[in-house]
């Protein structure tokens, strides 16, 4: 999503709601049906249309649950590397919809999950971990050392990520097969500050590569884009 686009979602939307946002009327999930004539006759009156499986865009503040590395075997080549998934389940604390819905319910998932998926391809597996660091960097999480995310393994930078809040972006793209995907972005704390979002809202503080507490990470993550510039 380019900054435009997000300026224009913050400019509405000024702040993100705290733990005590107000949750919306939630449909009760279907225990399933015992046969096709209860299937038939199941009223939707109640249900809204959704019109896509993907994340909606817009600006979530979630909470970290417990994330781990799954590994997904080629699908070309069985000679090919094995390729491993981080699985980042989160916990919505609030959201800023990218698009206002007619009827406001719809767009209060507090309380819901928003799970992201990373992809570690074992034929690019350094520059794939390399990304993944700085997608913690861009958080402000350590990032060096031992990375974790395998259960009965060592403990890593992956683990300290676990019950902290991030700040999360989504919107959606259509690569070359055309199929639409959502992509999840961290926000470091110049794009928070660009959002009118205050970095106080993560109760936590931002580190460095080893774990230091940055003293202002607005300026740093300045600097870091003025060098990439």
């Amino acid at each position: 999503m380019s900054d435009q686009a997000n300026n224009a979602t913050t400019e509405s939307n000024s702040t993100l709601l705290g733990d005590d946002g107000a949750a919306g009327a939630n449909v009760n999930m279907m225990a399933g049906f015992d046969n096709l004539m209860s299937l038939a006759s199941f009223d939707t009156s109640d249900l809204q249309a959704q019109m896509s499986r993907l994340a909606r865009e817009g600006i979530y503040l979630i909470e970290l649950g417990k994330l781990g590395f799954t590994e997904q075997a080629p699908t070309r080549d069985p000679a090919d590397p094995m390729n491993y998934q981080l699985n980042i389940p989160g916990n919505i604390l609030s959201f800023i919809p990218l698009e206002v819905s007619a009827d406001p319910t719809l767009d209060d998932l507090t309380g819901r999950s928003l799970n992201e998926r990373y992809f570690v391809y074992g034929k690019d597996i350094k520059e794939a971990i390399q990304l993944l660091m700085g997608k913690f960097k861009s958080a402000g999480f350590r990032h060096k050392g031992v990375m974790g995310g395998v259960e009965g393994s060592a403990p890593g930078w992956i683990e300290e990520a676990m019950g902290k809040r991030v700040v999360v972006r989504v919107h959606h793209y259509k690569p070359k097969d055309g199929e639409e995907r959502a992509q999840f972005t961290w926000l470091n704390p110049f794009q928070l500050q660009k959002a009118n979002i205050d970095l106080a809202i993560l109760g936590r503080d931002f580190l460095d590569e080893f774990g230091r507490p940055i003293e202002d990470p607005i300026a740093a993550f300045s600097r870091t884009k003025k060098a990439a510039a």
